[in-house]
């Protein structure tokens, strides 16, 4: 599992850089969000890792938000100096600069918390006015540009769904009532026609919230029945996790892209067992997932930096060269990261659940 997140994350990058590779931008984001209800189902109803929602919250905080800030901090560093030691203007200043007060607040305070930066695809600016819009591309002034890390819109969903997770994971008819809901919603969008246009298609937290729930469900109702019949052996694993590894890895290539899509889903959650117990034997692939999450949130810092050096001295390169620099470098830069500010963190996270473990339960 954690060879295919980083995968995953690879697929975003090269969505932002190239073009469709891998698996796409749109469908590695969805298939996050499906490892996510996976992972934290398990963690909160089987192995209960947390003993109070409090530490669960506290813990999903150090996972998130310090690496966030970092990036951030840097990214505006690195807009101060390219607007006022080398004159060139980044798009986040003009953006607010054309902005009413309302929108302003509303950007910096998603800036700052991650909370809101999902529903802003959902807004925009038309006759001066910041408003809802059903099309975001349709505002007068992009206010995505706004943000400081625009990939970051996921995070704010991903923030929602851990919000209600310690309430809905722990009641199973609750779970699939609003698995329901939410799918049944979906089909309505698609009814009326806003299901199949963006931002509707994967940025919507009602209709999302699915996956998050398809993936709590993979661990819910069909690990156990694996157990039972002595499926998860590690060499069925190693197997299963090397196919969809290798369904991911050439997805790009096939045709009747829909099609092949929710075929790739359903496989995708049948095996999720498969890769979880992958994950939990092999150290090496927990080390490459690690890498997920820091080459996820810091690739558009990196695409723009590594963008302006090459265009200050004069280097032009071929659309997939540029794109294989981006994920070269956004790697390294990855790996550096949880060297410094991941492992500092990670001692955090570690001390909150050696805290709840001995703790008595809620």
């Amino acid at each position: 599992m954690g060879s295919i997140r980083t995968l995953l994350a690879l697929s975003v990058v090269f969505a932002h850089t190239y073009g469709f590779v891998f698996v796409g931008g749109q469908l590695a984001v969805q298939l996050f969000y499906v490892i996510s209800g996976f992972l934290i189902s398990y963690i909160l109803v089987e192995v209960r890792t947390y003993r109070s929602i409090t530490s669960f919250y506290l813990n999903r905080f150090l996972r998130l938000f310090p690496l966030y800030w970092f990036i951030a901090i840097l990214t505006l560093l690195a807009i101060t100096i390219s607007t006022f030691i080398f004159n060139k203007e980044h798009q986040l200043i003009p953006t607010y600069a054309a902005l009413d007060l309302d929108a302003r607040l509303s950007l910096t305070i998603s800036n700052l918390i991650l909370f809101g930066q999902d529903w802003l695809n959902f807004t925009g600016v038309k006759g001066g006015e910041f408003q809802f819009l059903t099309n975001f591309r349709e505002s007068d002034v992009p206010i995505w540009n706004g943000l400081l890390l625009p990939q970051a819109w996921t995070l704010g969903l991903e923030l929602c769904f851990y919000l209600i997770a310690p309430f809905v994971l722990i009641r199973r008819n609750l779970m699939i009532t609003l698995l329901l809901c939410s799918l049944a919603l979906r089909a309505y969008l698609i009814y009326i026609g806003l299901g199949t246009q963006h931002p509707w298609t994967y940025r919507f937290f009602p209709t999302e919230l699915a996956l998050f729930l398809l993936g709590a469900c993979s661990h819910q109702f069909l690990k156990p029945i694996y157990e039972k019949k002595d499926l998860l052996t590690e060499n069925i694993s190693k197997l299963i996790t090397v196919a969809i590894f290798f369904c991911c890895s050439v997805f790009f290539l096939l045709p009747y892209r829909l099609i092949s899509g929710l075929l790739l889903f359903s496989v995708f959650i049948l095996s999720l067992p498969f890769l979880f117990n992958f994950q939990s034997k092999k150290r090496w692939d927990r080390k490459i997932g690690d890498l997920s999450y820091p080459i996820y949130i810091s690739h558009m810092l990196v695409i723009w930096i590594v963008g302006f050096i090459l265009k200050a001295v004069n280097i032009e390169t071929k659309p997939i060269i540029w794109a294989l620099i981006i994920v070269l470098v956004t790697i390294i830069f990855s790996q550096l990261i949880n060297l410094s500010i991941g492992k500092f963190v990670e001692k955090y996270r570690n001390k909150v659940k050696d805290q709840t473990n001995h703790s008595k339960p809620c």
